[in-house]
């Protein structure tokens, strides 16, 4: 370092690290100059590792500066005694792990009773401190204090194993670290033991999983505490592990993982140092914080990638390292004698193909085996799940070592080929195996095409995990389905996937649906004209080529019918139907379909939308099985469709007058009803919904509010059924109240009957609170329709601004608007795509009337922050017809939708 003049710093030794700073006297001037010189280094892509060490050494300097001059100005006052006081660095600081915005975590070790000499240079080092606005963690504590506290508290005790002498009487330090060495070597399984649990539940809290969107760069799965973990735990067996480097000398990893974990900490290091660097301590690698991450490490994209999905990328395969490794040290740490010496000699049972059963986990004794006969690197996966168990963390660690023995040969063996068709039929493990596959590196070995979606993170803010994470989820929810945990929930897609009869075609659809990812616009397509080279390399026949490429190309069209589409409309059943020509196609599409939802995220999956997919299975199945050669599809549908409809009549019927009702009142009001309202409700919801309307007919109520709770679990919507003598515009109207009053629709169907009642049944997002909420929450609404419909006040709706949330560089989809007269025989549909926002849909169904149009039903898919509403319309009771005024429609709406919309006006 150069010199440093000024009347609070004394001159120290020239050396090569802070030779830019040029210090005033404060404590705070010479923190903000630190800082400076550390974003300097930081921004010049100084290692991570470095500028967390400088900032260590800089505090050091200050801490013992301060202690010096505490200490000199209590001596002009007082004797010196034989007082003893050693100050100790503990937790991320002792590491010199210390990030732009870490805490500053502080030790004073003392002897004997507390004294006016560790109080007054205590207190004058931390009011210094905090003054200054550092965050500063303090704790005065002797020996014997500081192992009592210890042994009650997890945490004070790790932090000790970080810690590091600052400056005051070293032998205070010494005696701490025999101490709590002392103490490990007696209870080091309990410490072990405990600190796994403490892992486990940090995993719980933080999303057990590598692969999150905004993950918490130092607790969640793969992060920094991860590696934390096991590097207390490896000085638990061995206590001279302090550093990474020293994990490879005592031989808890070899170099090349010692270089995958150095790379990995510079990563996140890096990565957490530009989240502090706005001053406060953030460790969430929010969306905002990726799009400044990935400008500053130079992410340009490419090939159908943005920026952020590259960095994403970079940090999961990042993340997935320090999981792997962290794993890999906490197995070694198990294994040791000074850990669990009570562990009984283990005795290997001899499995097929060489392989060995250690402890309970397929084992690989030598690395010759790998090396001698590559395909063992699948059969290793195949031979454990005979035996219904995993690889050891050594034989995981020799597969990952060994995957450049994969080339084009090993992709065309034919062997290798059976053993991955094993794989994927074997009775249990099968997601697993995979899973540890995909992790490994071996499944993207084997599959490149595959390999393309690892750490692949498509920013949608719609799909929870990476492409490739998701893609075997859809493997583990049809394993789940096969093996009947969602009996209860999914009855009649459990049944169905038991009848599949090659259950391995429909995995290896699900695994390769989104291959097409990551390449640019039209993924289903680009994804299906790779299969062709895969499937010659797997030795399929043509037909299960043909299955694959089918559920590959087309995986997305059966969940966009359902969702915005009535699925009791003769074209969309019939286009099904021929799109999938066969029933063993349309089954596999169903199922691939139910997974696929099921696995994007926790909120995607509804029993709404599973019951719209069931009702479209059957129509289309129903159509299929009948085999009928028909020129005039749509009649014999219809035919089909009112013989159901007449059915669900006269059972809700019986069901009503068994209820008490008058049978023929009942009978008089069932015949005005139209018969669509029967085709799209169970009957139970029919029953009390006619109950509804006749109750309302009693009255002399202008409007009429009926909740209702969807069947289920009842938890997914909350149901509206919203009666009123039909006008103009009614539909607008109810959907600006249900805004105004906070409600999201997410489906709506509009009936009329032939009496003029308009029936109108609503889905929106569930309400918070029991019975008595909900009776305020309908007594609200219909207070403000009533005044709304009598005239007395305007529908209350204000302007809005877009829910938009996303960072700038996200993939940006432009609002549009399609206009279809070829997707119903009766109606005109309107699909409006846009990104989501208050009163949206108030703004669109006003335009809708304003422009004259009737409409019938409409549908609302929404993905996160983007929805794309369904619109079925009717102008004059007829299509929607001429260019211009398909025109005149489009121009309406896309100025309607815009932030602020027709409610702004």
């Amino acid at each position: 370092m150069q010199p440093i003049c000024d009347d609070f710093f004394e001159a120290a030794p020239s050396g090569p690290t802070t030779s830019s700073i040029h210090l005033n006297p404060s404590v705070r001037g010479y923190l903000d100059a630190v800082r400076g010189y550390l974003l300097g280094l930081h921004d010049e892509r100084t290692p991570a590792r470095r500028v967390n060490e400088e900032h260590a050494e800089l505090i050091d300097r200050l801490i013992r500066k301060l202690f010096r001059r505490a200490e000199d100005q209590y001596f002009e006052r007082f004797p010196r005694l034989n007082y003893r006081l050693s100050v100790v660095a503990v937790g991320g600081y002792g590491r010199r792990e210390l990030s732009l915005g870490s805490d500053i975590d502080l030790l004073f070790l003392y002897s004997g009773k507390i004294n006016p000499y560790v109080e007054t240079l205590t207190e004058a080092i931390t009011h210094r401190l905090w003054d200054a606005q550092l965050t500063v963690g303090v704790a005065t504590r002797t020996i014997a204090d500081c192992m009592r506290v210890g042994r009650e508290d997890l945490s004070t005790l790790t932090s000790y194993l970080d810690a590091r002498f600052l400056i005051g009487a070293p032998g205070l330090y010494a005696e701490l670290d025999r101490e709590v060495r002392a103490y490990l070597k007696e209870r080091g399984r309990e410490f072990v033991d405990g600190k796994l649990e403490e892992m486990r539940a940090r995993h719980e809290r933080f999303g057990e999983s590598v692969y999150l969107l905004q993950p918490n760069l130092r607790e969640s799965v793969g992060a920094l505490r991860d590696y934390h973990t096991a590097m207390w735990t490896a000085r638990a067996a061995q206590w001279e592990v302090r550093r990474p480097e020293h994990l490879l000398l005592h031989g808890f990893v070899n170099a090349e993982e010692l270089d995958e974990l150095l790379a990995a900490l510079d990563f996140l290091w890096r990565a957490r140092n530009q989240l502090h660097r706005s001053g406060r301590k953030n460790d969430r690698l929010h969306f905002v914080a990726q799009e400044q991450l990935a400008e500053h490490l130079g992410y340009r994209g490419g090939d159908g990638i943005l920026p952020i999905e590259e960095l994403m990328r970079s940090y999961y395969i990042h993340a997935r390292a320090i999981a792997r490794l962290t794993r890999r040290v906490i197995d070694h740490v198990l294994r040791s004698n000074r850990i669990r010496p009570d562990t009984p000699r283990r005795v290997p049972h001899a499995l097929a193909d060489g392989f060995a059963l250690v402890d309970g986990q397929l084992e690989i004794p030598y690395a010759s085996l790998l090396e001698e006969r590559p395909v063992r690197l699948l059969s290793a996966f195949a031979v454990a799940q005979d035996h219904d168990v995993e690889l050891s963390v050594r034989a995981q660690r020799l597969v990952h070592q060994h995957l450049h023995l994969i080339d084009d040969a090993f992709r065309k063996d034919p062997e290798a080929a059976a053993l991955f068709r094993q794989i994927l039929r074997a009775p249990m493990r099968v997601y697993r195996s995979l899973a540890v596959m995909d992790e490994l590196g071996l499944l993207g070995a084997y599959l490149p095409e595959f390999g393309r979606l690892v750490g692949l993170w498509q920013q949608d803010m719609y799909h929870t995990y990476t492409v490739d994470v998701h893609s075997l989820f859809l493997v583990e929810q049809l394993r789940r389905l096969w093996k009947g945990n969602f009996q209860e929930e999914l009855p009649f897609a459990t049944a169905l996937v038991r009848e599949a009869p090659k259950l391995e075609i429909l995995y290896l659809s699900c695994m390769l649906h989104d291959i097409g990812k990551g390449l640019g616009g039209g993924h289903s397509e680009r994804g299906a004209a790779m299969i062709p080279a895969i499937a010659q390399r797997l030795g399929l026949t043509e037909e299960e080529q043909e299955s694959v490429e089918f559920i590959v190309r087309e995986h997305l069209t059966m969940s966009r019918m359902a969702e915005r589409r009535d699925v009791h409309d003769s074209r969309v059943i019939v286009n099904l139907a021929n799109l999938c020509a066969s029933r063993e196609r349309l089954r596999s599409l169903y199922l691939s379909t139910i997974a696929d939802i099921r696995s994007v995220s926790p909120e995607a999956w509804t029993t709404w939308k599973g019951g719209l997919l069931e009702a479209l299975y059957r129509n289309a199945a129903e159509w299929l099985e009948a085999g009928e050669e028909v020129s005039d599809a749509t009649r014999v549908y219809l035919e089909r469709a009112m013989r159901r409809a007449e059915e669900m009549r006269l059972a809700a019927a019986d069901q009503m007058v068994a209820n008490g009702e008058d049978k023929e009142r009942v009978e008089e009001f069932l015949d005005v009803v139209p018969p669509r309202f029967f085709l799209d409700h169970s009957l139970s919801q029919i029953t009390s919904q006619i109950a509804a309307a006749l109750d309302f007919l009693d009255s002399e109520a202008l409007v009429g509010v009926y909740p209702f709770h969807p069947e289920g679990d009842g938890g997914e919507f909350w149901g509206i059924a919203v009666l009123a003598r039909d006008r103009p515009g009614l539909f607008s109207q109810v959907a600006g109240v249900l805004t105004v009053c906070g409600h999201n629709i997410l489906a709506a169907h509009v009936y009329t009957t032939r009496t003029g009642l308009a029936i109108e049944i609503y889905q929106v997002s569930p309400i918070a609170g029991g019975a008595e909420e909900e009776a305020l929450e309908v007594e609200r609404i219909q207070t403000r329709l009533a005044a709304l419909l009598s005239g007395a006040r305007d529908v209350g709706v204000r302007p809005s601004q877009p829910r938009d949330v996303r960072p700038r560089t996200l993939r940006v989809q432009p609002p549009s608007v399609r206009i279809a007269n070829q997707d119903s025989d009766f109606y005109t549909i309107i699909d409006v795509s846009t990104n989501d926002r208050p009163a949206l849909l108030f703004d669109i169904t006003r335009t809708l009337s304003d422009l004259g149009l009737e409409i019938v039903m409409s549908r609302a898919a929404t993905r996160a922050d983007r929805v794309t509403d369904a619109f079925y319309v009717t102008d004059r009771g007829r299509k929607v017809t001429g260019e211009k005024r398909h025109r005149e429609i489009e121009e309406r709406l896309l100025d309607a939708i815009q932030p602020g919309g027709t409610s702004g006006r």
